[in-house]
């Protein structure tokens, strides 16, 4: 499962290849939340004048 769950259930060792597969899409979730995040401070709210 993903995420930081220490529960027995959830502990089972990977291999090097799989650790990284795992690894690599749990980062890539991580950084397109923060992504969205970071481009919804900065969406505009209203239209460029110029456009009216």
């Amino acid at each position: 499962m993903p995420g930081d769950d220490h529960s027995l259930s959830n502990l089972r060792s990977l291999c090097s290849w799989h650790h990284k597969q795992k690894s690599s899409r749990e980062g890539a979730a991580a950084y397109a939340v923060k992504r969205r995040a970071i481009e919804r401070k900065f969406r505009r709210t209203e239209q460029h004048p110029g456009l009216l």
